[in-house]
């Protein structure tokens, strides 16, 4: 684990520091004292800063435990290296759109007063697929649908496909419909081979042409 904390915390401190300033500022009831980069400006919002996490595996343990789930290595690390405010990934640009449909990635708040509790919201919100084989662990555009690990495609080392869904298609199945795979299966769009991919290829973006809005 300590290998895997160390990418994640050496990815993530490159990624911030190319980010836009604006997105290290939130409002301020989203930002623990701790957290806080400056005083809170008149408009009520600051600056954030990253802090070492607190969270520690047994707090891991007990939520893949309630969900009878297994998160990957990389995840685990990522929730054991940092506590964060936003972290918004742009995705790939490709010809034809974005990398599997989805243009952009954000984490779930995770601040130092939040903890787990918003990957606690998001499994709760998506349980359905659980069974189908699929761990929400975020979700895709201003939440049009949930960013999965496909369990069922795990490698030898704990990783996993990344995939998403469009909420329209999930509420049309409905919370039974949804916890069968293969009714689930049409509407998954694949975006990365694994989670280390992911972090990898989005936090190697830059803010170039080739990743801006036309």
């Amino acid at each position: 684990m300590k290998e895997e904390r160390a990418l994640i915390k050496d990815y993530l401190d490159s990624f911030l520091t190319n980010v836009d300033p604006l997105a290290l500022m939130s409002v301020e009831e989203n930002v623990p004292d701790d957290m806080r980069a400056g005083e809170v400006d008149e408009e009520g919002w600051v600056n954030w800063k990253l802090i070492p996490s607190t969270i520690a595996d047994e707090e891991i343990r007990e939520l893949e435990a309630e969900f009878s789930i297994s998160f990957p290595p990389l995840l685990k690390a990522l929730l054991q290296t940092y506590h964060y405010i936003d972290l918004h990934f742009n995705n790939v640009k490709e010809e034809d759109g974005y990398k599997g449909d989805c243009q952009f990635i954000e984490m779930p708040a995770m601040s130092s007063e939040d903890r787990l509790s918003n990957y606690r919201f998001l499994l709760q919100s998506w349980e359905p697929l659980l069974a189908a084989g699929y761990v929400p662990f975020t979700e895709c555009e201003d939440s049009q649908g949930p960013v999965c690990f496909d369990t069922l495609r795990m490698d030898e080392d704990g990783d996993c496909p990344v995939i998403w869904i469009l909420h329209d298609y999930l509420h049309e199945l409905g919370e039974d419909g949804s916890r069968v795979r293969a009714n689930v299966l049409p509407y998954v769009n694949d975006i990365f081979a694994s989670f280390r991919e992911m972090i990898m290829t989005l936090c190697s973006l830059r803010n170039t042409e080739e990743q801006k809005e036309d």
